[in-house]
């Protein structure tokens, strides 16, 4: 039995691994599949005639082969565009309802302010779900919450069996995660951080995130909080967070707590597109908090590279600025280690797509 359950675990692993590089580095052969993962040729065959029999890969055109004669190589690609995702994405301010491919294609989204009662989101969600329509393409259902979905005294939507809840009325598997792992888990399969070293990965919008991926995994811990750069202490006399300590960086530098020092109204993307000497000087001095973490979390870690998430990071000026000042706490980063992310723009629905992709194409175990 113990012998049956390992040999299936590793076939999934395979399985995975064929999907995740031909995300990676695009079109590849079996052959070429087979070098780049130490595989045999013959195991490489077997799994992917299962997986082109389900419709996760397809097979392309001949491979362009110069100077070599016989039989050519067939190329293989992912099958994504035709397989959909349905996303919540809870953020401070708003719940995103979506509807995209696996591919990473937004089809339709629905913005709602923040609803704290579960019930109503998931009401919202079946009407968005019934006007959308094509049940039968859904792979699944990806949700990002603030906070873990594991504990009830943290995260968003303190509900017990939240997935099974979901599942029930959505009537496809759902996925919760943490938003900002969730994001990080985009960044991967669609960005441009593919693989590398160790990449850290900071949201800052609403609130402040982090997340730090190790050879290509984004890492969890024991402890959902462990790699939460925004409740490392920045202000002992600052006020107290939802996580029950006082000056975390979250409650200094959140757009929240920006607005209150400007003692403004209007929102503060709209502030940022003409920011006055008074806009500047209070950005600056929250710039520099969010610098001093980044640099020393990433002293500690050793990290390859940075990436930039949020609506902070629409503006030049924070995005700018803030590199400049990570350089400057740490020689050993240079400012072309530090990128705003490529799916910036798609924060509002990329995470969820991700994590459904992840669990239920990538890592699937049917």
């Amino acid at each position: 039995m113990t012998k049956a359950l390992n040999l299936q675990s590793v076939k999934i692993e395979n399985r995975s691994l064929i999907l995740y590089t031909l995300c990676r580095e695009g079109e590849l052969s079996r052959k070429e599949l087979a070098t780049k993962l130490g595989l045999t040729p013959a195991a490489v065959t077997k799994i992917c005639a299962g997986l082109i029999e389900k419709g996760f890969i397809r097979e392309l055109g001949e491979a362009e082969q110069e100077g070599r004669t016989g039989r050519r190589e067939i190329l293989l690609a992912l099958c994504l565009d035709d397989k959909l995702c349905f996303g919540i994405n809870a953020e401070k301010d708003a719940v995103t309802l979506s509807v995209s491919t696996l591919a990473g294609k937004l089809l339709r989204k629905k913005r709602l302010p923040f609803i704290e009662d579960v019930d109503s989101v998931i009401e919202n969600a079946c009407e968005f779900l019934e006007e959308f329509g094509q049940r039968d393409k859904f792979s699944g259902a990806g949700v990002c919450i603030i906070g873990s979905p594991d504990e009830d005294d943290f995260g968003i939507w303190k509900e017990s069996a939240l997935a099974s809840k979901m599942e029930k009325a959505f009537g496809m598997p759902v996925v919760i995660r943490n938003n900002v792992k969730a994001f990080a888990e985009s960044e991967l399969i669609y960005g441009k951080t593919k693989s590398t070293g160790s990449v850290l990965f900071l949201k800052w919008g609403p609130g402040v995130g982090s997340a730090i991926i190790t050879n290509g995994i984004v890492f969890t811990g024991n402890d959902s909080s462990v790699t939460e750069i925004g409740h490392y202490i920045v202000n002992p006399a600052g006020s107290r967070c939802r996580c029950g300590r006082f000056g975390c960086l979250e409650t200094e530098v959140s757009e929240e707590a920006i607005q209150k020092e400007l003692t403004a109204q209007q929102p503060l993307d709209e502030m940022l597109k003409n920011c006055d000497n008074n806009t500047v000087n209070i950005l600056d001095h929250k710039i520099n908090m969010v610098a001093l973490a980044l640099a020393n979390t990433a002293t500690i870690l050793g990290t390859d590279n940075i990436v930039l998430f949020g609506a902070m990071f629409n503006n030049a000026f924070v995005a700018d600025k803030l590199k400049k000042q990570c350089t400057r706490y740490n020689s050993n980063l240079g400012e072309d280690m530090i990128k705003v992310s490529s799916l910036n723009a798609d924060g509002d629905y990329i995470g969820a797509c991700a994590v459904c992709a992840k669990k239920f194409f990538f890592e699937s175990e049917e």
